[in-house]
């Protein structure tokens, strides 16, 4: 018995005499300015896609979490959540499940300027005032204190005061049904402020958009020169 317990362990241990491993240098971190980017569409689709565009955002930064503000009109209630629908944005709180260290960093970085906001996954959310004018307000805050990739989610028609706030965005993304006629297409792109422009379909329901709202999904199809 003592001669397998010495096999095992060998095997899990090195002997004490062994040469200690000199340790691994940190590896440095990207130089990469975070990308603030919006993504314009309807209150049943822009959600998943701006929360994928965030997951992908992050990864090109190689930042520990992105943050979504989201931004509906008064009166524009929040898709009811199943399996088949999109699933709603956290609110209030933290939902049970792995939440990133990185996720809960950023969000409690904006709660201490009295900017609520919730982790969730990779993400953190955070709910702008229904008000436009004020809206615009507190994305500013956010974009000065957030140190990480930034997704503004307009769930809606783009209100008049949005207007110099997404011309200072490096990237606008219009979400669009694939059948969509090509000359409205073509006059979505031309209304985007922002330096860079893209269009994207919505996501797929069921596991793409819950994948995405988590931050575990990347929005692959982002322009390569642009972020």
């Amino acid at each position: 018995m003592s001669g397998l317990l010495g096999r095992v362990g060998a095997f899990f241990f090195e002997a004490a005499e062994s040469p200690a491993r000199p340790p691994r240098a940190p590896a440095p971190e990207a130089d990469v300015a975070p990308i603030h980017a919006a993504v314009l569409g309807a209150p049943a689709s822009v959600l998943p896609v701006a929360a994928a565009c965030a997951g992908e955002l992050r990864a090109r930064a190689k930042a520990a979490a992105a943050l979504i503000c989201i931004w509906r009109p008064a009166g524009v209630m929040a898709p009811a959540t199943s399996p088949e629908s999109e699933p709603e944005a956290p609110a209030a709180q933290s939902p049970a499940g792995a939440t990133t260290p990185g996720a809960r960093r950023l969000a409690a970085r904006l709660v201490a300027r009295d900017l609520t906001a919730t982790a969730c996954g990779r993400l953190a959310w955070l709910a702008l005032d229904c008000d436009p004018a004020a809206a615009a307000g507190q994305f500013r805050r956010c974009m000065a204190a957030a140190g990480a990739p930034l997704v503004l989610a307009v769930a809606g028609p783009r209100p008049k005061p949005f207007e110099p706030l997404l011309a200072d965005l490096d990237l606008c993304i219009a979400v669009l049904p694939a059948e969509i006629d090509p000359a409205l297409r073509e006059l979505a792109v031309a209304s985007l402020p922002a330096r860079e422009h893209a269009v994207v379909s919505p996501l797929p329901p069921g596991p793409p958009r819950w994948a995405a709202m988590a931050g575990l999904a990347r929005l692959r199809s982002l322009p390569e020169g642009g972020p």
